[in-house]
């Protein structure tokens, strides 16, 4: 959309189709470049965008803020069953249900805010998480012994939250998921996302240490109470209310997240080149260190994030960036790391498959392709001034294949190794 709009700003018909084509993400695009030109027709949409966001303000503010508060109590109740039901068992509910519960209202006020009343996209969406309950909840399980379940019931409650964020990501297209620009806009939301779900817990965390010290002062304790419901309903709500405030001030996070993504990215970098070189010196051996195979993968997952969020909030516009040239840095070094993980991995495949083993190799497979195939369009955009586009579009559509793993983890994977 940006690109679009600076190829024909000087063009009044066009502007006004791309901006009937997506208002919102003509409005964040426009305000992104307006500063740079200094015309007659940027001034004009300039205070015509000001009045349009002026009047949806006023039109959707209210109703908007209504179905926030209702589904974050709704949300905030059922989380709270286990206190009203004492017979449902608090540990087996947090496993099982708590993902779902949260999401759950995420996803319905994302229904809300794109507008999705039809009952075809409704049914499936219902069709879907039934489903998954239903199975989540038919899985073996013994209450207050998590470490006892077997692997593949394990992985399967820890890949929940993953099928709902495919779920998310679906319900955030419009249910308009072939479409490659809806799911890069989809990447982008994300890294605004945490941003803004950050701030809040920020803001919520300062609250509630100044409320129990208030409390405290004139000798009432409230931390139990307070623990149990505010806090609690709180962070169920805080997505919700994330999602909420993008929509009401979609230019916070959007000049936020750049600026987070071009600090950390090289910091991250310089982390990695230090860890990799003192790992050279280290005593640890990840082929016989379950611990440290595990930190090694959480640390490659982190920086692929990273990777995938701040190609989201490159400059589109600027040749040969710097930007792009550490992310290329940084996704070959990220591919050693894969590679190091990969080997201790297949080293240990000497005791056979296990469901834990058969996850963490198929991961570090998917994810190794992924970053190779990032490396390379990002070497073809810096080296080779390929367009910043092929890179996002890669990961847009890699991103069915992370589904398709997800879906293999939960419902096949238990199936095959008996559940056990």
């Amino acid at each position: 959309m940006r690109q679009e709009i600076v190829e024909n700003i000087q063009n009044p018909d066009q502007l006004e189709q791309l901006f009937r084509m997506n208002q919102q993400a003509f409005a964040r695009s426009f305000s992104e470049i307006s500063d740079e030109y200094n015309t007659d027709l940027v001034r004009f949409w300039k205070i015509r965008l000001a009045q349009e966001k002026l009047s949806e303000t006023v039109r959707f503010v209210k109703m908007d803020l209504y179905v926030v508060i209702l589904l974050s109590l709704f949300t905030g109740l059922l989380v709270k069953l286990p206190a009203i039901f004492p017979t449902i068992d608090f540990q087996s509910f947090f496993d099982r249900e708590l993902s779902i519960v949260v999401f759950n209202g995420l996803i319905l006020y994302t229904f809300w805010q794109n507008k999705i009343f039809d009952k075809k996209n409704i049914l499936i969406y219902g069709i879907a998480i039934l489903v998954l309950f239903l199975y989540i909840n038919l899985l073996p399980y013994q209450p207050g012994d998590f470490d006892k379940l077997g692997d593949t019931v394990k992985l399967a409650f820890i890949h929940s939250p993953l099928l709902l964020w495919c779920i998310f990501g679906i319900a955030h297209t419009s249910f308009d998921y072939k479409n490659t620009s809806k799911r890069i806009d989809f990447i982008r939301y994300n890294g605004e996302f945490i941003v803004m779900t950050g701030l809040i817990l920020i803001a919520g965390g300062i609250l509630t240490a100044m409320t129990l010290g208030l409390f405290s002062v004139i000798k009432i304790d409230i931390l139990k109470f307070y623990q149990q419901n505010i806090v609690l309903i709180g962070l169920v709500s805080a997505p919700i209310v994330s999602s909420y405030l993008l929509r009401l001030y979609p230019d916070i996070t959007s000049k936020i997240a750049p600026v987070i993504a071009r600090v950390f990215t090289p910091l991250v970098l310089i982390s990695l080149v230090v860890y990799l070189i003192s790992m050279v010196f280290s005593e640890a051996k990840i082929q016989e260190d379950r611990n440290l195979l595990l930190i090694f993968n959480i640390m490659l997952i982190a920086v692929m994030a990273l990777i995938v969020f701040s190609i989201a909030e490159l400059d589109r516009n600027s040749k040969r960036d710097l930007n792009v040239f550490v992310l290329f840095l940084l996704a070959v070094l990220a591919i050693v790391v894969n590679a190091i993980a990969l080997f201790a991995i297949i080293s240990r495949l000497s005791a056979g498959f296990t469901p834990n083993r058969t996850v963490v190799i198929g991961s570090n497979v998917l994810i190794f392709v992924n970053l190779i195939l990032i490396a390379k369009c990002l070497y073809l955009a810096y080296f080779k001034a390929a367009s910043l586009e092929t890179v996002e579009n890669m990961v847009a559509k890699y991103l069915t294949v992370y589904l398709g793993w997800t879906i293999f983890v939960i419902f096949i994977l238990p199936l095959v190794f008996g559940f056990k």
